[in-house]
């Protein structure tokens, strides 16, 4: 361009080049990615370790310690770790009563880096940070981030704490890498969304905000206890509406309403040992080990459940059911018939108490299939290929879920079999019915 509109070009002296260019090139590094402790930790960002941006303090480093970092161990408050980790991992771990003996045993499990500082594991495992963070705890870390690190940097500088040869004692979490994983939050959402979140389709009629104005009008908007499309968000609602007990597991409302153990507008949902129950069951019950600390070794851990499921809008329906198994929990699996025979694994099943007076029995159909199988990932559609079936029926004639929930019922439980042909349809409207079998 020319002309007198364009602005004068103004001419950089070399020297402040440099420094811009050495400043630029600082502010773009990043850290490395931690170790050892935080091996388990989940993919994320974190903090700058520009020591431009954090001039060091001129204070001692017992003063440091006693004023920023002894106030961490003593704090009722969990550390920035509980973003990430449910239990198992806290800053508190990496914090002793005294200033020689936290650095004495940050160093030897190489967590300071005395040539270093500003590289130590220590303040890569605190600046570890979810996707996502919270913006109440990223304030958190960010202090704690800049307590340890102004310790840090001076302590390394201390000739009394840096002639001390002493080893320290073992510091950091003490728990096998096992549990550590376990306990992390991106593992227990995965275990609610396969055990809850799956499930919650049966709940929404009632529960979930685009379909209960009815409900919220006559109960209030807490009745809304799903979140759409996030389960992260159910999942904290529902602790907070202490719909889990953590105490007492099976105390759980979210146990008790569906089983009608106590009054529950919606109906009974489920039946305690049905396989809902058993999901529900599964989960509630390993959060609440989590949240009290009570795994301390792997071989304690619960192992996952071989099968995985979904629940559909494809309804079933069995008739001529006699009426002497009113209320009894009648469970069927179904088998697809292949060039092989019938598949060697259930694809679908349902259990729900029988209806005697009317001499029926009704529900909702689970596609079901072995965990990490190829139907395993096609189940997700939420569909039952059409063609012939075998259904397998068992019923709890001795009540024996009621007493042991984890049972299963098996050959002493079965009381017939039947095959139908059927295209699946969803929708309540398009059941697919079949016949009790003669006995």
């Amino acid at each position: 361009m020319s002309g007198s509109s364009c602005p004068p070009v103004r001419r950089w002296p070399v020297p402040v080049l440099l420094t811009l260019s050495v400043f630029l090139s600082a502010c773009g590094q990043t850290t490395e990615p931690r170790s050892t402790a935080a091996a388990s930790e989940p993919p994320g960002k974190q903090l700058s370790s520009n020591p431009q941006q954090q001039p060091a303090s001129t204070e001692t480093s017992l003063a440091l310690f006693e004023k920023r970092i002894l106030p961490l161990l003593q704090s009722p408050k969990p550390s920035s770790c509980a973003e990430c980790h449910l239990s198992g991992v806290d800053l508190k771990d990496y914090i002793r009563p005294t200033q020689q003996e936290t650095f004495s045993s940050l160093v030897s499990a190489g967590m300071i880096d005395v040539q270093q500082p500003d590289e130590s594991k220590l303040l890569k495992f605190i600046s570890r940070r979810p996707p996502q963070p919270g913006l109440i705890t990223e304030k958190v870390r960010q202090q704690e981030y800049a307590a340890f690190r102004a310790w840090i940097q001076t302590a390394v500088k201390d000739p009394q704490l840096l002639s001390d040869k002493s080893k320290g004692t073992p510091i950091g979490p003490q728990l096998p890498d096992e549990v550590i994983r376990h306990a992390r939050q991106d593992r227990v959402l995965a275990s609610f969304i396969e055990n809850i979140w799956t499930e919650v389709g049966r709940c929404a009629a009632c529960h979930s905000p685009d379909r209960n104005q009815k409900q919220v009008k006559k109960h209030g908007d807490q009745v809304s206890w799903i979140k759409l499309n996030d389960p992260r968000a159910t999942l904290n609602f529902m602790l907070e509406a202490d719909l889990i007990d953590t105490d007492q597991p099976a105390q759980s409302l979210l146990l008790r309403k569906p089983t009608l153990q106590v009054e529950h507008g919606g109906g009974q949902k489920m039946v305690v040992g049905d396989r809902s129950y058993k999901q529900f069951r599964r989960f509630i019950d390993d959060y609440a080990a989590i949240v009290q600390g009570k795994y301390s070794q792997a071989k304690q851990l619960p192992q996952p459940d071989n099968e995985v499921s979904v629940v559909t809008d494809i309804w079933l329906k069995l008739e001529g059911v006699p009426a002497k198994f009113d209320k009894q929990l009648l469970q069927v699996d179904l088998y697809r018939a292949t060039d092989a025979g019938w598949s060697p694994y259930r694809v679908a099943t349902s259990d729900r108490p029988i209806f005697g007076p009317k001499n029926l029995w009704q529900h909702s159909l689970s596609l079901t299939a072995p965990r990490d199988s190829k139907w395993a990932q096609e189940i997700k559609n939420k569909q039952l290929p059409p063609g012939r079936y075998l259904l397998k029926l068992f019923i709890d004639r001795r009540g024996k879920l009621q007493q042991d929930y984890t049972a299963e019922l098996n050959d002493e439980d079965f009381v017939g079999q039947v095959e139908i042909e059927s295209r699946w349809r969803p929708g309540y409207g398009a059941m697919t019915k079949a016949r009790f079998p003669a006995p």
